[in-house]
């Protein structure tokens, strides 16, 4: 592990959100449900023994400790067209050895889709959407910063570089300092896809999904300390170090401030098998391709492409009109593709894990 590692709590705002539910419902089972109008609800939640693919494990210094996300989504199909509405919130809270000991994330976000079933054949039907969601990470202060064996603070007692607030003091009198840092983000995306759906359920009928997305991302950092010109704090020695250097190795360290844009290709083939009369098993494999345009790399770390997703999934029929249902997922690359506000040239190497997740939900269809 690199020493600057904060931006990993803010990726835990990601934990449980593997790309949006809705996407997963309909791809999987919304195209059997008889009745037009359908409203969804599914629940995450994380902790240590949810880790089914030791994510945590395979990370030296920030832990995630719990995360929890919570999904709405409503969809109307009305002749061959389908309107869909999804709203999410996610949380999420790390712990460490050193500064900041904890840290707490959440992000909202939205997306609309509209489409239209274009081609109607005997086995088949043919469906065209399109579709726009954005993400917001709500502010997150750091106080202080552990930079190695340096504390730069905040308020924290072992703070050894620190801004005062003059405005505090000035008024005041009161000696009060300023946080290291605090940032915010947000990402816009849009995209189109195709989905080819059997109009049967043998075991050789599949639904087939092709969908491009090309996402804004926008990440935004205020820090006064880090931004100081004064002479004589830049001019300090700590611990044999000039404090100017440091404060501009730390800042170098953090993902650009200028956007750039995550496209994404994926492709989806799925298969619903119903057992009984109540249950039924499906089955989803995704590849995943991105691309980013005016993203600035990071030269000493290696940048991540490609995803392989596997979602495993239980449904179980309370009666004609609800449904139930839990759901396994797996990455081979964490949220690479499904989450473009988690990825940047700071956060890069926590992508070459494996992760998983467990999720459940319910269905309302009339």
């Amino acid at each position: 592990m690199k020493k600057i590692l904060f931006l990993q709590g803010l990726l835990i705002q990601s934990l449980l959100v593997l790309g949006s539910e809705f996407e997963f419902i309909d791809s999987n089972i919304l195209y059997n449900l008889e009745d037009p109008f359908v409203i969804g609800f599914s629940y995450g939640r994380y902790d240590d023994s949810l880790d089914i693919l030791n994510y945590a494990d395979k990370l030296n210094s920030t832990k995630p400790k719990k995360a929890t996300t919570d999904s709405y989504f409503i969809s109307y199909q009305i002749n061959k067209f389908k309107i869909a509405y999804e709203s999410f919130n996610s949380s999420g809270l790390v712990e460490r050895l050193t500064q900041p000991k904890s840290l707490e994330t959440n992000v909202n976000g939205e997306s609309f889709s509209i489409a239209y079933k274009f081609l109607d054949y005997d086995k088949r039907f043919i469906e065209m959407g399109f579709f726009i969601k954005e993400e917001k990470q709500e502010p997150v202060k750091i106080d202080c910063y552990a930079f190695g064996s340096t504390v730069l603070g905040g308020s924290c007692n072992e703070a050894q570089l620190r801004v005062l607030d003059s405005d505090i003091y000035k008024s005041s009198g009161e000696l009060v300092y300023k946080p290291v840092l605090t940032t915010s983000g947000e990402s816009d995306s849009e995209g189109i896809y195709l989905r080819i759906i059997p109009k049967s359920l043998n075991l050789l009928s599949f639904v087939h999904t092709f969908s491009y997305k090309t996402s804004e991302v926008n990440q935004r950092f205020q820090s006064d300390i880090l931004n100081t010109t004064d002479t004589f704090i830049r001019g300090l020695n700590i611990e044999g170090r000039n404090a100017g250097d440091l404060l501009d190795q730390f800042k170098n360290e953090l993902p650009q401030e200028t956007p750039w844009k995550e496209n994404r290709f994926k492709y989806s083939v799925s298969k619903l098998l119903p057992i009984g009369k109540s249950f039924a098993l499906s089955g989803m494999y995704s590849f995943i391709k991105v691309k980013r345009k005016d993203y600035i790399n990071n030269p000493t770390k290696e940048d991540f492409n490609n995803n392989h997703l596997v979602d495993l999934s239980l449904f179980y029929g309370i009666n004609d009109n609800s449904l139930l249902y839990m759901r396994l997922s797996a990455s081979s690359n964490y949220l690479l593709g499904e989450n473009p506000l988690a990825y940047n040239r700071r956060s890069n190497h926590l992508f070459d894990h494996p992760y998983g997740q467990l999720s459940a939900g319910l269905l309302i269809n009339f």
